[in-house]
């Protein structure tokens, strides 16, 4: 509840600082705060996700239409209720470039095969394991630049035991979360005590890029373009990497005239849009869902 109604006082922040009115603004897609992501698998029947940030309470306060549990519907048609971004790259970037997949590098990675036979699953990691050592041994939340890490060296043993894990030769569909790649996960693979904090990190790092690459050269050898958006884009040892690891040109999103920090915030936009539009928001060849289904619950101002 206390989120929502953080998200809905921000988003009359958000109005007043831009000079809009709330009538002029048809509805709020609101994604909330994943607290648990577990998709459909051989061990259980029945995938669950929970997301935070109680749509009521945005409505309530904004006076304006939300629509917000965009996964849930995904799930119930066998779905794993993500990725749900590939169709929106598949509008914003087809029109300018072929060959093109799109990097979205958050706690976790995704990929977005454009073109005819649209494509995308969770590689892997992205920030969650970085983040997490750095808070760890540093103290901050994330490694800006990725400069401490550039100081550390990849440790080729713990490198391939990660790259080992099941998930990365599974075939999409599949999506993950922190629930998954953690430090409890880190745990089980860092087996060597003589690894300096440093190396580790530079490890994570070269992870998130070959776990990627890895993904393209298997599901898209033929890529030309990798564009690169989330926050990862933003740590310059890591694109550096992903560069190293691909014959693609990587290019961040502005590249594209695209703000990166602004792209996820648009896609739910997008969602809300279809949805009250009755038009389907997943994409079954991405998610595994047995058909395509409209998407969100519509909370009325």
């Amino acid at each position: 509840m206390e989120l929502g109604i953080f998200t809905g006082q921000a988003m009359l922040s958000f109005l007043a600082t831009h000079e809009l009115a709330t009538d002029q603004i048809i509805a709020i897609g609101s994604h909330g705060q994943t607290v648990r992501h577990r998709p459909p698998g051989d061990t259980r029947r029945h995938g669950f996700t929970t997301q935070i940030g109680d749509p009521n309470q945005i409505a309530e306060i904004t006076g304006i239409q939300t629509v917000a549990d965009f996964r849930r519907r995904d799930m119930a048609a066998g779905g794993h209720g993500a990725p749900l971004v590939p169709p929106f790259h598949q509008a914003l970037f087809q029109p300018s470039a072929d060959n093109t997949v799109v990097l979205n590098i958050g706690g976790i990675s995704n990929i977005s095969v454009l073109g005819d036979n649209l494509l995308g699953f969770d590689t892997g990691p992205g920030n969650a394991l970085m983040d997490s050592w750095c808070e760890q041994h540093q103290g901050r939340r994330f490694d800006a630049n990725g400069d401490w890490g550039a100081t550390g060296k990849v440790d080729e043993k713990l490198l391939m035991d990660c790259l080992s894990d099941p998930y990365f030769a599974l075939p999409p569909p599949k999506s993950s979360g922190r629930e998954y790649f953690n430090l409890a996960w880190l745990a089980q693979h860092l087996t060597t005590t003589n690894i300096t904090a440093a190396d580790v990190q530079a490890t994570l790092c070269e992870l998130t890029a070959r776990c990627t690459t890895h993904a393209l050269q298997q599901w898209a050898p033929n890529t030309e373009a990798l564009i690169v958006c989330g926050g990862g884009r933003l740590n310059t040892a890591l694109m550096q990497r992903l560069q190293n690891n691909t014959a693609a040109r990587v290019t961040n999103s502005e590249h594209w005239q695209i703000d990166g920090d602004s792209l996820e915030a648009a896609l739910f936009a997008w969602l809300a849009r279809r949805t009250l539009t009755g038009q389907p928001g997943n994409e079954p060849a991405v998610t595994g869902a047995s058909g395509y289904r409209v998407l969100g619950a519509i909370y009325p101002a």
